[in-house]
């Protein structure tokens, strides 16, 4: 079976400050967490646009998980560099900074191979630039979306035009009611389903994540670690184990892989928030996987 996963987003550079420190320029960005955590269960390849600014060092952490890199555009310029600053709590950060640089006149060109694959996880980034991917992909037997507060609030319609065309969206609890209009957010789930999705995954942050479909209602608890050391990422780590997943499974359709699915994105974005950067995620064993997701388990069960 065809285990190959198109990620398409943001490869960028994050300077982050929280408690436990300073991170300056260390390598960020939406495809990056996605597509590194995808590499634990399928074959993911990358399309994004860097500048001439991304040497080969921060290349080592996707060569290491035989992440495919060509389709990753590099441009005269530099590259994405986004400034954060969280509280205590992790939950919130405050941007600092967001330089666009290359990223701002990226327009996604797939690989003639890239074109075939069998599974899509479209990253935050423009609905546009979303909907030119799914014109361009052929035949995906499944297509995950995730998005932000930003694009609801200057690209509703295009971004419903891309809810309409995908199987699973990601969006966290605020973007759930501000996309909606409803509070509730079984009620935000449900409207969402009638514009044409089929699962509806809103991100929970340190309460897990929840499920709506036709199917059922279900709310997982985040994986509990005792020492965070960084959240950046963690959703974008969630979408990509997810979808990573669900590309290696011959019927992802099934309500039991979803929710197995969901239980692999808590505990994979587990990993990230111990480390700054994709550090920790890069460097995993399937070994010190199963591990947590059997203790993951034996924590849900009564």
């Amino acid at each position: 079976m065809n285990n190959e996963v198109l990620v398409v987003g943001s490869v960028a550079f994050d300077t982050i400050e929280n408690a436990n420190g300073h991170a300056q320029q260390v390598l960020g960005g939406a495809a990056s967490y996605s597509s590194i955590c995808a590499s634990y269960f399928a074959k993911p390849s990358i399309v994004a646009v860097v500048g001439t600014d991304f040497t080969s060092q921060y290349r080592k952490p996707f060569e290491r998980r035989k992440v495919d890199l060509s389709g990753l555009q590099v441009k005269e310029g530099k590259t994405f560099h986004w400034g954060g600053q969280y509280d205590k709590d992790f939950n919130t950060a405050v941007t600092k900074f967001t330089e666009l640089n290359v990223f701002q006149n990226f327009e996604p060109r797939l690989t003639e191979k890239q074109k075939n694959v069998s599974a899509v996880f479209l990253a935050n980034i423009d609905p546009v630039q979303q909907l030119s991917v799914l014109k361009q992909v052929k035949k995906p037997r499944l297509v995950a979306c995730d998005t932000m507060n930003y694009w609801i609030s200057s690209k509703k319609k295009e971004l419903l035009k891309v809810v309409k065309k995908v199987d699973i969206l990601f969006l966290n609890e605020t973007e759930a009611r501000q996309l909606t209009g409803e509070y509730n957010l079984i009620k935000a789930g449900k409207w969402l389903l009638k514009q044409g999705v089929k699962y509806v995954i809103i991100k929970l942050g340190s309460n897990g994540s929840m499920l709506v479909s036709k199917k059922s209602i279900v709310q997982l608890p985040p994986f509990i670690l005792e020492h965070v050391h960084d959240t950046t990422g963690a959703g974008d780590t969630f979408g990509g184990g997810f979808t990573g997943y669900l590309a290696s499974v011959k019927n992802w359709d099934n309500p039991l892989e979803i929710k197995r699915a969901m239980m692999i994105g808590n505990v994979m974005a587990s990993f990230t928030i111990e480390s700054f950067s994709v550090t920790r995620l890069a460097s995993l064993t399937k070994r010190e996987i199963n591990k947590r997701l059997k203790e993951y388990i034996k924590m849900l069960q009564f």
